[in-house]
């Protein structure tokens, strides 16, 4: 109940009197205007900014925020921008605009960084003289380090063009498919094409090749190969002491002899009157083939194994040493196990499971698309364990030996997705959090509501109309509550009582992790120490 000047209630005061409409008239006019309300704000505010590097939580357009982690992270329109440095050098770690764009540093590579565009189409990294950018489907490109110091730049791109800058060889260009001509491009030692397919020459390892109306005509000689074409009526392609292989009318009849090495290599010959029959034998090992690739079956009795196909790929059973099996009627089962890796299958891809088990870890992995994916790992030297749930759309969590981290819902139907997850989820995801040790911080859908917990204070903020700071100094519990942007905000601490902060618009004006009136070193978890934590 409210008083008045001389201890009676207003309610007392104000009985029996009805306002006259002079009287109201009156009263109106003490009633402040919008005008004058703004004008007062404007006033707490000029009076009582928040100080550099404190805490504004104004989402969803912007927010910065002193995490749990140590860092200083900076997000605006709801999650579509974000910018974060490091507490302790200020460096900075990372900066996205939603799936437009992103940059991360590489701080265990000197001057390295990775970054994303147009996501998941374009990506760039880059590590000192080495670099890469990608944007698919229209260019290619790399910088790569020589032995010599310098560095090779290519380019390929649409429609056709090609690019080389070396300072060895120069400049080198062409635009495919009209002409180009290259030294030391890609696995070539020289590549020249004239209006392909019309004329093309290459080199590489000292065997030459020319073809005309590709694959029409072409021959090759040196480095141990002599080869001719004729499509499709005739090839012959020889490489000392590897293969011998022919074809006549193609694709109608082949023959092979490979691994001609000679020593304790045995040879292979293979043969094929296509489609109706092929047969392979080498050594021990025979396998037969009707219908090409439908029917086949092939063994070998020296080793035990053993494979039919009834038409492949749909039906396939094979068996072989070392416990290694094939069983499949595709899509309604397969069941494989072979290099320490087990895989069943129904109705494939619905319905997975997979076990693998290596000298270093095992990992167990189930999948019900689109809605239920698991995986759990266990490293074999020091136990422990990460696991990996989705239900989709509902949520999603992962945990890595005692870091974990969740959100609901999510609509990336996706494995494990970091790229779509990071660059477009601040859309959907309505809460998420992570916690490790002492850490843990806490996000609703466009940043609404945030929670940093570590460093030894605990910070919650719902965007300008709330928010608390916990800690403790000198052994005292301190909370400290901020209201309405930092217009209003107040500390209370046991044993001591309470005392009015300083206005800090637009709030809640949390200082800096590291600063003076925080006294919270950055990058190591302690209580706050400070006399004063107000900025």
């Amino acid at each position: 109940m409210r008083y008045g000047a001389h201890g009676a209630s207003i309610r007392e005061e104000t009985r029996g009197h009805r306002p006259t409409a002079r009287g109201q008239n009156r009263r109106d006019a003490r009633i402040p205007s919008p005008f004058a309300l703004l004008a007062t704000l404007g006033g707490l505010a000029l009076g009582g900014c928040v100080a550099p590097g404190a805490d504004v939580h104004l989402a969803p357009f912007y927010t910065r925020a002193n995490t749990a982690d140590a860092a200083i992270e900076t997000e605006f329109l709801g999650g579509f921008g974000k910018v974060r440095y490091g507490a302790e050098d200020h460096e900075l770690e990372s900066f996205m605009l939603g799936p437009l764009y992103s940059w991360d540093a590489l701080p265990e590579k000197e001057d390295g960084h990775t970054s994303h565009f147009a996501v998941p189409l374009g990506y760039s990294s880059r590590h000192g003289p080495e670099s890469k950018t990608i944007f698919y489907p229209f260019f290619i490109s790399g910088r790569s380090p020589e032995t010599d110091g310098t560095s090779t730049y290519q380019l390929a791109s649409l429609p056709g063009f090609l690019l080389e800058n070396n300072s060895e060889r120069g400049v080198q260009f062409g635009i495919f498919p009209l002409w180009g001509k290259f030294d030391d491009f890609v696995t070539f030692d020289r590549l020249v094409f004239i209006v392909w397919p019309i004329f093309v020459y290459a080199e590489r390892s000292e065997r030459v090749s020319y073809h005309f109306l590709w694959p029409i005509f072409g021959w090759t000689s040196g480095g141990g190969e002599r080869s001719f074409r004729l499509w499709p009526f005739y090839s012959r392609t020889r490489l000392e002491n590897r293969f011998d292989r022919t074809w006549v009318l193609w694709p109608l009849f082949h023959y092979q002899r490979n691994f001609l090495g000679g020593g304790n290599e045995e040879p292979e010959t293979k043969w094929m009157l296509w489609p109706f029959y092929g047969q392979t034998e080498r050594g021990t090992y025979k396998a037969h083939t009707w219908l090409w690739p439908f029917f086949g079956y092939s063994s070998d009795s020296r080793s035990g194994f053993w494979a039919f196909d009834a038409p492949w790929p749909l039906v396939r059973f094979q068996r072989g040493p070392d416990g290694v099996s094939r069983s499949r009627v595709w899509p309604f089962y397969s069941h494989t196990i072979a290099d320490g890796l087990e895989t069943t299958a129904y109705l494939w891809p619905l319905i997975q499971f997979r076990k693998e088990r290596s000298t270093t870890m095992e990992r167990d992995t189930t999948v019900f698309l689109p809605f239920w994916q698991s995986s759990e790992r266990r490293d074999l030297a020091s136990g422990e364990t990460s696991e990996f749930k989705k239900l989709f759309p509902v949520f999603q969590y992962e945990r890595d030996v005692d870091w974990e981290r969740g959100s609901f819902p999510t609509l990336d139907p996706f494995w494990r997705n970091e790229l779509i997850d990071r660059h477009y989820s601040w859309l959907w995801k309505v809460w998420e959090w992570e916690e490790e040790a002492d850490m843990r911080r806490e996000r609703a859908w466009l940043g609404l509501y945030r929670r940093e917990k570590g460093l030894g204070e605990d910070r919650k903020s719902l965007t300008g109309l709330w928010s608390t700071r916990r800690y403790e100094r000198e052994g005292k519990r301190v909370k400290e509550t901020s209201l309405l942007f930092g217009l209003l905000r107040w500390r209370v601490t046991a044993d001591d009582g309470f005392d009015m902060l300083p206005v800090a618009f637009p709030g809640p004006g949390w200082p800096a992790h590291g600063s003076a009136s925080s006294g919270v070193a950055p990058a190591r978890i302690q209580p706050a120490q400070t006399e004063d934590a107000t900025p």
